[in-house]
C-alpha cells in the first residue's frame, strides 16, 4: 500500500466503474490528490500471468479526510477479480492505524444498507451503526447507514 499518484487514477477509475453504480469521476479522485485533508492511498499487487504489465497494479484504494479529531471514510474499493484476498481488510487496518496514531476521537462512513460484505468489514473493526440516511444513495435509489468507531 501506498499514496496515490496520478499516475493510477485511470486504474482507480476502472475499479471505481466497476465496483458502485454511481461512480465518482476521474477528476474527483484528481482534485483528492491536492486536497490538504484528503488522504488517499492505493494497493497494488502483481499482476497475475498473461495480464497486462508484470509491474504492479493497483487492485484497490482507500480515501478519507482527516477534519480535526474524526476521521471520514469516504471511499474503499478492491477490484473483483482481486476480492476475498485481504486487501480490504488491510485497507481499513491502515484507516482505523491512522485514526489510532492521530488521536482521534472517531471514524464515520456512510454505506448503502444493502452492502451487507461491506457492513460486515466494518463491524469487524468495531464500527456500529448510529443512524440512517433515507434515501441518500441514487442508482438505484437506497438509505445510508451511517456508522461510528470511538477510538
Amino acid at each position: 500500500m501506498r499514496p496515490a499518484t496520478a499516475a493510477d487514477l485511470d486504474d482507480v477509475a476502472r475499479i471505481e466503474h466497476e465496483q458502485f453504480s454511481n461512480p465518482w469521476t476521474r477528476e474527483y479522485y484528481a482534485a483528492e490528490l491536492h486536497n490538504a485533508r484528503s488522504h488517499f492511498f492505493v494497493i497494488t499487487c502483481a499482476a497475475p500471468d498473461g495480464l497486462g504489465d508484470p509491474a504492479e497494479m493497483v487492485v484497490g484504494y482507500l480515501l478519507f479526510w482527516r477534519l480535526g479529531d474524526e476521521l471520514e471514510l469516504h471511499k474503499i474499493a478492491v477490484a473483483a477479480a482481486w476480492q476475498r484476498l485481504g486487501h480490504a481488510t488491510r485497507l481499513m487496518e491502515a484507516f482505523v492505524s491512522a485514526g489510532r496514531c492521530w488521536e482521534c476521537e472517531r471514524a464515520v462512513l456512510e454505506v448503502r444498507a444493502s452492502n451487507q460484505a461491506a457492513i460486515r468489514l466494518y463491524e469487524k473493526f468495531g464500527f456500529q451503526a448510529v443512524g440512517r440516511r433515507r434515501d441518500y444513495y441514487h442508482h438505484p435509489g437506497e438509505d445510508a447507514q451511517i456508522f461510528a468507531l470511538r477510538f
